[in-house]
């Protein structure tokens, strides 16, 4: 079983940078992954790739030593199960709203006796077919360590049960989702959508859990600066908008020739 690149960086006290996709691409995670990047973030809720398709990105992460975080379409066992099965090292599960979407996700990421993840141990590629471990036991609980479970909190009312969904064993950390966080909230001021974003930064880091924000955009690289200060240590950016804006660059420099 492969080391999880996120917890690597963390554990030498840096931070772990990754770039978010939401297309079929192995071959742009592969550059993702040339560029030194330490983990990519495939979203399989808002993108339109499939199982397979998804498998195949995890793959090309792997090539570079990437850690692959996948958000799967909904808070579902089985959904849940066909990723990590298929080797991601991250899930992160949209709507948590409440202390029962926690344990429900927890129960399907991790293993006995966190959760009530079902084993497919020599059969997977998650477990490299059997060959990594020679005592079971030692998979189950490896695999727990490594497998990092993202509770989404992108509604007011996940805000208002965060101390209580944080605090659900086999959550190991908090993803943030500003902008169905704001639609849920009824569209407020932006400082009330900001107060709430670094309520559960700092609540993350207080329950000494890891805080990822994947939110601000490549020409947004203050916000990333305010939530270090806060304690988050998993950053990312979309990588589109990333290639976007070098390009807009280019072309501008270009056309003054």
């Amino acid at each position: 079983m492969r080391e999880n690149r996120i917890l690597t960086q963390l554990e030498k006290d840096e931070t772990a940078i990754g770039a978010a996709l939401n297309i079929n691409s192995p071959h742009l995670v592969e550059l993702i992954g040339s560029l030194g990047f330490d983990w990519v973030f495939i979203d399989g809720e808002h993108g339109s790739m499939s199982d397979p398709e998804i498998e195949n990105m995890i793959r090309a992460a792997e090539t570079y030593g990437m850690a692959s975080v996948v958000r799967v379409a909904a808070n579902e066992p089985q959904l849940i199960l066909h990723m990590l099965d298929a080797g991601a090292m991250g899930i992160v599960v949209p709507h948590v709203d409440t202390v029962e979407d926690a344990k429900k996700a927890a129960d399907a990421a991790k293993y006995p006796p966190l959760g009530e993840r079902g084993s497919n141990y020599g059969t997977g590629r998650n477990n490299e077919y059997g060959t990594g471990f020679s005592d079971i036991l030692e998979y189950y609980s490896e695999s727990n360590r490594r497998t990092i479970l993202f509770a989404l909190i992108e509604s007011g009312t996940a805000v208002d049960n965060f101390d209580e969904i944080i605090a659900v064993d086999g959550i190991d950390a908090s993803w943030l989702g500003p902008a169905d966080m704001a639609l849920s909230m009824g569209m407020p001021e932006q400082s009330v959508i900001d107060a709430a974003l670094d309520e559960v930064v700092s609540k993350t880091v207080a329950a000494g859990k890891i805080s990822a924000v994947t939110h601000p955009a490549p020409n947004a690289f203050n916000q990333l600066v305010e939530f270090r200060k806060l304690g988050a240590t998993v950053f990312a950016t979309p990588a589109l908008a990333l290639l976007g804006q070098s390009a807009a660059k280019w072309q501008e420099l270009a056309r003054e020739l």
